[in-house]
């Protein structure tokens, strides 16, 4: 055989094995939390195994079908056990379908477009075409966070208009020694990050319970329209301020209504996938929202132009910050026209004890986003299947006999039907507007109790407030937040030019998640990417110390265009490169899919509502701590937090890739501090004996923590052994 044809063999013979890899990854759990599964191939809980509730009888199967076909008189039985015989064996059906099963005798006869849909909905991200305008409302939602943040940077170049003169005397504006004027231009950028933490993403659920998720996207959109032309036609700092409280509350509410939007409608096997639509559009939103920034300030001829200590609100420092200030206006509205024309999340629809019951409406919506009628069948059923479960468990917790026939206590497809289980003195919602927003405020309390007593929604909980503040450790928002300033401080006389590639490389480099966070996984996304993201920032800290110094008033700073600064800057660059597909998207991932429907939007709430409050202590803090450290210790100090923030997630973040939002509940119902014991007995020393293995390789590959949760396992010292840990659990035969 010729070279030519051996490298050509090799060429085939990697793609064939990264083929491979991936059609593994994608099928490493196929049904492991399907719970209509059989025993010997269903997702076990630790509470599941150790008090024996798990499998479903077909009995109890064919009742719950009856009880569904009486609930939507206009489903047909025979299709809604197709349905469910699909959703019971759904790896046989996808194997069927591609032809890996060649004597088949399925108890369900496929059509070709059901064949097709069944494969296609694995293997293609983007195989549901109803899907797409969901996905372009929840990315004009993100564009505008991402351009609202870029005008809030922007516009600390030009804060001198508006009463902060953060220079002395030929002083540099980003290092002056103001304190005042710092804190007051801290105050300014932080308040709508703060204000989105409280009461913003508190006030998501109220706010979706009355409109929905779609509806809270609209009313965030208005609220932005009114602070951005507030802020235009600020005349003080304190007047911009009041503005940006009214956009960070629309923040809080869209950083957590567009998550759940999209991970509530999305096919399980792609949920991150589009999700991250949110990380990779607020990317994008930054790196336009700065081509816009410099368009404006050419505009109006400020490009080159030096604040003036003179308050001056005629002049063109003055005019480019109020465009800058009104931009956001233009995605505003254009997120405003997409949202009547998308599609409300189905499982808004769905949740018992709320006055939006409608399954119905539920089923008109999975019918639009699904390929065929029988996945939007499949999904109809598996969400009601799983409020069902959740209904019983708080029957039985408050001792309650429940008839089969009532699905939920309140309503049913819109209508109040009489409850057992609510005290009488319950008001009925609808009938006055005090009455709705009662029972509303009601309803969204009852969402926040659980989270800490319950053990599935705790676990939930410390997972993604774990990743949220993961983010803000890592120093993203540094150059997010005040990019114009640190570069400028880092020898670059034209920072927009240089922040506007730091925006390029954040958008362009989250496109790597694309598939691969339903593939690789999050968990496995941030254990790789933290490690590089600390070693680019120290490089970056090294240079800039080592860079030669020029006097330039306050602070010596690196003098421009000099190797070492210029290597500072592609260090900064390689840290948002690596960035953005791990942390970037990861952490609204897991804060919109992690908790069940009954308490979506609190936990997801609480979650993003840390994201927001550190990045708001971060923005008023850093203007200050840049003035004492300088850039070097800053960037040093962001280094060390990387590594704070890999073993953080190392002990306490799960892995939920590949997996629908219900049976997410099997994933969180284990233990936590097993999960901790698990990476510290089992997995910290295995990957020591990979990467030391002395005189004896041991290459055994023991099952992750997240399979081992997700498997029917057995013990291999008895039947009492229950509780040991995973590496003394065998898989059944």
């Amino acid at each position: 055989m010729s070279e030519s044809e051996n490298r050509e063999a090799q060429k085939k013979g990697l793609k064939q094995r990264v083929e491979d890899w991936i059609e593994k990854q994608i099928h490493t759990r196929d049904e492991f939390g399907n719970s209509l599964g059989n025993l010997t191939r269903r997702t076990q809980s630790w509470t599941q195994t150790n008090m024996h509730t798990a499998g479903v009888s077909d009995l109890v199967l064919r009742q719950r079908i009856t009880t569904l076909c009486k609930q939507l008189p206009t489903l047909d039985r025979d299709q809604v056990e197709r349905a469910a015989e699909v959703a019971k064996n759904g790896n046989y059906y996808y194997r069927l379908s591609k032809g890996l099963i060649t004597n088949p005798s399925p108890v369900v006869k496929l059509t070709p477009d059901e064949k097709y849909s069944l494969v296609a909905e694995r293997e293609r991200l983007f195989s549901q075409r109803g899907m797409l305008v969901i996905i372009y409302t929840v990315s004009l939602a993100a564009f505008l966070q991402g351009h609202v943040q870029s005008s809030i940077n922007a516009m600390t170049l030009y804060v001198e208009t508006v009463g902060i003169d953060i220079q002395e005397q030929g002083g540099p504006q980003s290092n002056g020694a103001d304190p005042n004027a710092q804190w007051q231009l801290g105050a300014m950028n932080a308040i709508p990050f703060l204000m989105a933490a409280f009461p913003g993403a508190p006030l998501s659920l109220p706010v979706n319970y009355c409109l929905g998720r779609r509806g809270a996207l609209g009313l965030s959109a208005l609220l932005i329209i009114a602070s951005s032309i507030g802020s235009a036609f600020a005349r003080t700092w304190q007047q911009i301020l009041g503005a940006r409280i009214v956009g960070g509350v629309a923040m809080g509410i869209k950083a957590v209504s567009a998550p759940i939007l999209a991970s509530e409608t999305a096919v399980g096997y792609w949920r991150g996938s589009t999700i991250l639509a949110w990380q990779l559009w607020v990317a994008c939103g930054i790196m336009v929202g700065f081509v816009i920034n410099f368009v404006i300030a050419a505009a109006t001829t400020t490009l080159d132009s030096a604040p003036n200590p003179d308050l001056n609100q005629r002049g063109a420092r003055y005019h480019a910050l109020q465009w800058i200030a009104a931009a956001p206006v233009v995605p505003s509205v254009l997120l405003f026209i997409a949202v009547c024309f998308c599609y409300e999340s189905p499982r808004f629809y769905m949740r018992p004890g709320t006055p939006n019951y409608n399954l119905e409406r539920a089923f008109d919506i999975l019918l639009q986003v699904r390929q065929t009628r029988l996945q939007a069948t499949r999904d109809l059923f598996l969400i009601w299947w799983s409020t069902q479960e959740e209904e019983n468990r708080v029957a039985n917790k408050h001792d309650r006999n429940r008839n089969e026939n009532v699905v939920h206590p309140e309503y049913h497809n819109g209508t109040r039907v009489k409850s057992q289980y609510k005290d009488s003195t319950t008001l009925i919602s609808g009938l006055t507007y005090a009455s709705l927003i009662l029972v509303v405020m009601r309803l969204s309390v009852d969402q926040f109790k659980p989270l800490f007593k319950s053990r599935r929604l705790r676990n939930a909980l410390w997972s993604s407030c774990t990743v949220a503040l993961a983010q803000q450790l890592c120093g993203i928002n540094v150059f997010a937040f005040y990019s114009n300033g640190m570069f400028s401080d880092y020898g670059v006389q034209t920072s927009m030019g240089y922040t506007f590639g730091f925006g390029g490389v954040n958008f362009f480099f989250a496109l790597l998640a694309m598939r691969s966070i339903d593939i690789i996984g999050r968990r496995r996304w941030l254990l790789s990417t933290l490690p590089m993201m600390s070693c680019f920032l120290m490089a970056a800290t090294i240079a800039y110390a080592v860079a030669p110094q020029q006097d330039s008033g306050d602070q010596p700073k690196p003098r421009a265009a000099t190797p070492q600064s210029i290597a500072g800057i592609i260090f900064i660059y390689l840290f948002a490169a690596a960035y953005s597909p791990g942390l970037g998207p990861i952490p609204f991932t897991l804060a919109s899919e992690s908790f069940p429907s009954k308490n979506r939007e609190a936990g997801a709430s609480v979650a993003i509502s840390i994201n927001l409050f550190f990045a708001g202590l971060l923005t008023i803090l850093l203007p200050r701590i840049n003035a004492v450290f300088q850039m070097a210790g800053t960037l040093g100090f962001f280094a060390g937090l990387n590594l704070v923030a890999f073993v953080l997630i190392f002990f306490f973040v799960e892995e939920t890739k590949q997996l629908t939002l219900e049976e997410l509940d099997q994933v969180f119902d284990n233990p936590k501090s097993q999960f901790a014991r698990e990476k510290l007995t089992e997995r910290l020393p295995l990957i020591w004996k990979k990467c030391f293995p002395g005189k004896k390789k041991n290459t055994e590959r023991r099952h992750g923590y997240d399979e081992w949760a997700l498997e029917d396992r057995e013990p291999t010292h008895g039947a009492g052994a229950a509780s040991a840990s995973p590496s003394d659990w065998t898989p059944r035969p």
